[in-house]
């Protein structure tokens, strides 16, 4: 064939593959290094996995928790136990103010959130009124029927120690948590905070709407485990390189 020298022919292709093979380090990291790294893989992306998972979860939970403050509100009369966290909720009833929480974490805290029970047709419920500053008397409370919105709050694990703080006999009860299971307890109200929202009769300072559902730091987590097991695997092709080229000495 043209552009040949002569002789040349399957003898001379393979004499140039066995230079170019020559050129390669052999492969050869070993079963215990391979099983080693295929178990750190499979940890690693797995992890990244998991967090990537959850980043997509929150976000998803941000863009729930917008959509229903944004929502109309649901009448008081079609609560449930089961009705998702952050709806808003229409409630029209009357203030028992025998029946009122005064949390603070601290004992000497400056001031403190309100929750009273609200009675209505549909039950009590437990209402957070806001934070207002400490004074001598009790907080005042509106005496007639009211009309407020509020929103169904996410009831939160306590540390026991909370959970289990002894409370006073006498009402309105100074406690350091906000505790919506032994609350309803003592008052026959239904075992949720809700939380009023700003202007309505009898509310102080509207507690925070606001909750968190930033996915930065599972995203950052992510991509710190992906960064992990691509600077195993490369060590592995370095090692397993290194490994050929010794025994391809050595033999």
């Amino acid at each position: 064939m043209a552009g040949r020298p002569p002789g040349y022919g399957r003898r001379g292709e393979d004499v140039a593959l066995g230079r170019v093979m020559a050129g390669r380090r052999p492969f050869r990291p070993g079963r215990a290094l391979t099983l080693q790294v295929a178990a750190a893989l499979v940890t690693t992306v797995g992890l990244a996995t998991w967090q990537i998972t959850r980043a997509l979860e929150k976000t998803s939970l941000a863009h729930t928790h917008e959509a229903r403050l944004e929502g109309d509100p649901v009448d008081g009369s079609r609560y449930s136990a089961e009705m998702p966290d952050f709806t808003r909720l229409a409630l029209t009833g009357r203030y028992d103010a025998a029946h009122t929480f005064l949390v603070a974490e601290q004992p000497r805290a400056r001031g403190f959130d309100v929750v009273t029970v609200l009675t209505t047709d549909a039950g009590g419920f437990l209402v957070n009124r806001g934070w207002t500053l400490r004074r001598g008397s009790a907080p005042e409370t509106p005496d007639g029927p009211v009309s407020v919105v509020g929103v169904v709050w996410p009831t939160t694990p306590l540390a026991a120690a909370l959970g289990e703080e002894a409370w006073p006999e006498a009402w309105p009860k100074r406690v350091r948590a906000m505790n919506p299971g032994r609350m309803a307890e003592a008052t026959g109200a239904h075992a949720r905070e809700i939380r009023l929202e700003a202007g309505g009769s009898g509310v102080f300072r509207a507690a925070s709407l606001a909750w968190d559902f930033d996915a930065g730091q599972h995203w950052s987590y992510a991509v710190q485990w992906l960064l992990i097991g691509l600077v195993v695997g490369m060590g592995y092709v370095l090692i397993g390189r290194r490994k050929g080229s010794h025994g391809a000495n050595d033999a």
